[in-house]
């Protein structure tokens, strides 16, 4: 797994998620959530924080070792999130942390309808930057789309929603966006995108030059070497029928 060759880089500097996405899931105290793709436990710890009693399912052992690490006594399953060791009917919400689009499509929705109670719910949300009205973010893009097998900005705005609702197993409502500011060095935000799967696949040589040529974008933006970007969380959820 590309995750587990950078654990590393992922613990360090992902960002967590504003609390607006928390807030929109209600009241967490004392419900049972499966935080799954939990990877090094950003969300599991947010869950937690808001009393909520998680479970953390990756299939990745080195990150989610490394989410164990942070918080004793975590419950955390070394698991495919398509095919879940978890019993029928036992859970109030699955949630997916930017992981919902790493599961197989034939198996994801019917796992997650199976281990919800009864009108128990479903939860996906994705973090992008999206300074797209700046040169320097298209400059950066298309860097990325040049050097990178696979993704393109656009795949930004897929309605992941859809892909819930096609099934027929659940109501899925309506998309809640949460805008939010990042400020990071330039530092930190590679970390961060050498973290991500489409950079961290490349041979070691092509990786570090792409880096490279990101930093020459980024310190020409921000000489200071400090930067503050504009982001959006988008979370899409669903309740089982």
């Amino acid at each position: 797994m590309l995750f587990e060759s950078v654990a590393d880089e992922y613990d360090r500097a992902r960002p967590s998620y504003p609390d607006g996405i928390y807030n929109a899931l209600g009241d967490l105290n004392g419900i049972r959530v499966l935080d799954v793709g939990a990877g090094t436990g950003i969300a599991t710890r947010q869950l937690l924080d808001r009393g909520a009693d998680v479970i953390a399912i990756d299939p990745g052992r080195n990150v989610l070792t490394r989410a164990a690490g942070r918080t004793v006594g975590l419950p955390a399953v070394v698991a495919d999130g398509a095919v879940l060791p978890i019993r029928d009917k036992t859970v109030d919400l699955v949630c997916f942390a930017q992981a919902w689009h790493w599961l197989d499509p034939t198996t994801r929705c019917s796992e997650t309808h199976r281990v919800l109670r009864d009108n128990g719910r479903w939860a996906g949300w994705w973090s992008h930057a999206r300074a797209d009205d700046q040169a320097w973010f298209h400059d950066y893009w298309s860097l990325i789309e040049l050097h990178c097998a696979g993704p393109h900005r656009d795949q930004r705005n897929i309605d992941w929603g859809h892909t819930v609702a096609e099934s027929g197993l659940f109501q899925v409502h309506d998309r809640i966006d949460v805008p939010w500011m990042r400020s990071i060095s330039i530092d930190a935000w590679l970390v961060d995108w050498s973290s991500h799967s489409y950079v961290a696949a490349l041979e070691l040589p092509a990786r570090n030059d792409l880096l490279s040529e990101l930093r020459e974008v980024l310190t020409t933006q921000f000489p200071n070497g400090e930067m503050t970007v504009r982001y959006e969380t988008w979370l899409w959820t669903a309740t089982k029928r």
